[in-house]
């Protein structure tokens, strides 16, 4: 059954009115000498709901300059794991924009697109904040139109702005406390899936380890640079061949399959082995025991995010810049002092 597209001009015959002043009504527009009774309004609106008239976005798109639409993008990828902190970025930025109350709406594309395709919406936007990573159709697209557009956790272009966490640092809190609990053998614990292939932070995270361990006079573990695909196997090497008795995981998925695997071979977290991840609350707070993570700040770069963009809205002159967000070191449950192996 085809459904019946209602369209402005139905809504101004059936109320009586024409389309024009319908279109002013249903869209909020008077003044300039424009003037309506009240009864005429409430006529025009109760015939719009009557019909269950919804504005085409694209039509009106075309003849206005502000739209008032900010569009998130790369919501396939970065939304695809359970908990992970992209959620809580999007919650805050569209909480940020509503606060506003200058009548932004905010979209979420989730749709999959191929490497060619634009990522945008057919109709206008006034801004975007891309969630990691985009198309190059889709970038060349944003800085021909002069649309502002913000990179999350993401890549850095001159053209826009972009806000991430810091690894770096993060990685050397977590190294740091570990090695004041007395730990010296500690692992890295790398990414379980390929598809992080090209992120920052593979490299940040891998490589700020190597750094900080040398730093500290200790010796990277024989397992640092391998994919975690299994937690077991990748366990029996960190633990029982290299005597690791602390690991820092890549993320929350990967520290849960280390919990899962510790106890699958008998390994008593954190007295046996004391374990951080890089994650932000949410996750961590629902594993048991409650894992010690370095908080990526999702939610202050959404709101950084949000509150920049809105900036450029108001002045289009404004500079948007690259923020790099500290993590903080949360301790929870999975972190202890170190194991003392008993003597044989």
């Amino acid at each position: 059954m085809n459904q019946i597209r209602v369209n402005l001009a139905d809504v101004a015959d059936k109320a009586g009115v024409s389309k024009s002043t319908a279109s002013r009504v249903i869209n909020n527009k008077f003044g300039n000498g424009f003037s309506l009774t009240k009864e005429i309004r409430k006529r025009v609106l109760d015939v719009a709901k009557e019909l269950n008239y919804r504005p085409n976005l694209i039509a009106q798109s075309l003849t206005k300059q502000n739209f008032r639409m900010i569009s998130i993008l790369g919501g396939y990828e970065a939304l695809g794991d359970l908990g992970n902190i992209y959620q809580t970025v999007v919650n805050n930025i569209a909480e940020v924009i509503d606060s506003t109350g200058k009548g932004y709406d905010v979209n979420v594309d989730v749709s999959r697109h191929k490497s060619d395709e634009s990522e945008l919406p057919a109709w206008q936007v006034d801004g975007a904040i891309i969630l990691v990573k985009c198309t190059d159709v889709t970038l060349n697209e944003l800085k021909a139109r002069n649309i502002p557009f913000i990179f999350v956790n993401g890549m850095q272009d001159n053209a826009g702005g972009s806000v991430v966490p810091d690894d770096v640092g993060g990685t050397r809190k977590a190294i740091q406390y570990l090695a004041e609990l007395g730990h010296k053998k500690i692992a890295y614990a790398g990414p379980r899936i390929k598809h992080t292939a090209g992120h920052r932070s593979l490299s940040e995270r891998h490589d700020s380890y190597i750094e900080e361990m040398v730093q500290l006079n200790l010796t990277p573990t024989s397992c640092h640079d391998n994919i975690l695909d299994n937690a077991v196997e990748y366990l029996k090497t960190a633990v029982n061949d290299n005597h690791a008795t602390a690991i820092l995981a890549y993320g929350h998925m990967e520290a849960l399959n280390l919990m899962q695997a510790a106890h699958t071979l008998g390994i008593s977290i954190p007295e046996q082995l004391s374990l951080i991840a890089f994650c932000d609350d949410y996750a961590c707070s629902i594993m048991s025991p409650t894992l010690s993570f370095l908080d990526l700040q999702s939610r202050k770069m959404g709101l950084i995010a949000a509150e920049m963009l809105l900036e450029k809205q108001h002045d289009p002159s404004a500079i948007l810049g690259h923020i790099k967000v500290e993590e903080k070191l949360i301790i929870r449950e999975t972190t202890g002092p170190v194991f003392i192996r008993p003597v044989k």
